[in-house]
């Protein structure tokens, strides 16, 4: 049975911050610990549930941040990638390469002004890179996360570097919708290949400034 410690007892955003706090650095195991340590539904119930749109799918399932975070943390970056091994000690010691504890209180933060904040419960076995803690993480990460990151053309949202920061959206996965939007109202050969991008950047800019009001 894994060593739990309790962190139910404090306010969802209080527990990350302690968490933040204790772990400054962490390693790819404290990464796996983290996003495991609080429930994660997909963004379609908590937008019923009244969460504003763009914070539960830019971090949640099928397109938001976290997934990928998680399987970053499991050495995974691109279509292909193999995981790492719950055997691999030293990738579980090696220090996580993005930004973690900024996107998760960033979330916390925001769960919590809409009164959805949830419990966090972390697991210091799953945290120090136990072999039989990892081997059970693994098989959610792979039936829940990878399925749809696997089928994604391109990441939908980056991960914020600051706290505070609601994942940005990739100007790279945009534009080709964009563009096809553009294929509609100008023809090919009235708009050259070669004049795509000042179309494009207007169009993400309309973009930005809709989702602000």
């Amino acid at each position: 049975m894994a060593n739990l410690t309790d962190l139910t007892t404090l306010p969802g955003l209080e527990a990350i911050r302690r968490l933040a706090s204790s772990y400054p650095t962490p390693t790819n195991a404290q990464a796996v610990a983290a996003l495991d340590s609080f429930s994660q539904p997909d963004a379609a119930s908590l937008i019923g549930d009244g969460v504003r749109e763009d914070v539960a799918s830019s971090f949640l399932l099928p397109d938001g941040v976290f997934p990928r975070m998680r399987l970053l943390a499991w050495g995974w970056t691109k279509k292909g990638d193999k995981f790492k091994s719950p055997q691999d000690a030293s990738w579980w010691r090696a220090r996580y390469q993005y930004p973690l504890w900024q996107p998760i209180e960033t979330y916390f933060d925001q769960m919590t002004r809409n009164g959805n904040a949830p419990s966090v419960l972390w697991d210091e076995l799953l945290a120090k890179g136990d072999p039989a803690e990892l081997s059970y993480a693994v098989s959610a990460v792979v039936q829940q996360d990878l399925p749809p990151v696997n089928e994604a053309p391109c990441p939908r949202w980056l991960i914020p570097p600051g706290r505070g920061m609601l994942p940005i959206a990739n100007p790279s996965c945009l534009e080709k919708p964009v563009r096809d939007e553009v294929d509609k109202v100008y023809p090919k050969p009235v708009v050259e290949r070669a004049d795509w991008s000042w179309l494009v950047w207007i169009a993400l800019g309309y973009l930005a400034l809709r989702d602000k009001r």
